[in-house]
């Protein structure tokens, strides 16, 4: 028998048992000489009637929140297999090209006013352009390839700082100078010979006067353009080396 169709003869069975109103049990208690003994019973079987009423009204109160008979989620079948998405592949660099070259270089330079750009270069491409920060216009250059060598800091002067990074690459670093005009100049190479190089003066050019006090990027700044991963590097035949 279920726990629900028990209740009703539970609870019969306990309001059976009950004695008469308290004041007629004390009464009769007196009359018979066992109050203590009679009240024991009664406080008893009290107790249990409403413990069995406090059943009931715990079963009322469940099913009033969840109604008659909570219904149950479903049985869920065989579990179909989501469907496999594939990852998300990365857009492809465009191919390697002085024109590709110098966009990226400008798009990585908001904020700055650019003017007077231009490329050149045979085995490699190079860009360069004059850019303004508002404190004086000065030349910005980089160079870009893949080199036929195999990177290392072991054949660089302690001048150009060079360090090998967590990540494997080669980044040299420095600061120079030609008369009174000066520049930063970061080299990044990789691993498998992909180099790329930015100079930052403090004049209109690599030589002569200076337009201003000090190069407008620093090289905590070109190394981030150098670390951006928007640059397209030329295959190692690219073009061909004449000497210069």
């Amino acid at each position: 028998m279920e726990t629900d169709d028990r209740l009703p003869e539970l609870m019969r069975r306990a309001t059976e048992t009950l004695e008469p109103r308290y004041p007629d049990l004390v009464e009769r208690g007196i009359r018979r000489g066992v109050v203590r003994r009679r009240r024991r019973r009664v406080l008893s079987v009290v107790a249990s009637a409403a413990a069995v009423a406090l059943t009931v009204g715990g079963v009322a109160v469940v099913q009033a929140q969840i109604g008659p008979r909570a219904s149950l989620p479903p049985i869920a079948g065989p579990s179909t297999p989501a469907a496999k998405t594939s990852p998300t592949k990365p857009v492809p660099l465009p191919p390697a090209s002085p024109a590709q070259t110098l966009r990226t270089l400008k798009k990585l330079l908001p904020g700055l006013q650019t003017s007077g750009a231009k490329t050149w270069g045979d085995d490699f491409i190079a860009a360069g352009l004059f850019i303004d920060d508002g404190h004086g216009k000065a030349w910005l250059e980089m160079g870009i390839q893949t080199v036929k060598y195999d990177p290392n800091c072991t054949d660089q002067p302690p001048s150009q700082n060079c360090k090998v990074r967590p990540d494997g690459t080669f980044l040299r670093s420095y600061r120079g100078a030609e008369g009174r005009l000066v520049y930063n100049a970061v080299v990044l190479e990789y691993p498998d010979r992909r180099a790329i190089n930015l100079t930052s003066t403090s004049g209109t050019g690599t030589k002569g006067s200076p337009s201003r006090p000090e190069p407008p990027l620093s090289i905590d700044q070109l190394v981030e353009l150098a670390d951006n991963q928007g640059w397209s590097f030329p295959a190692a035949n690219y073009g061909k080396n004449l000497n210069r």
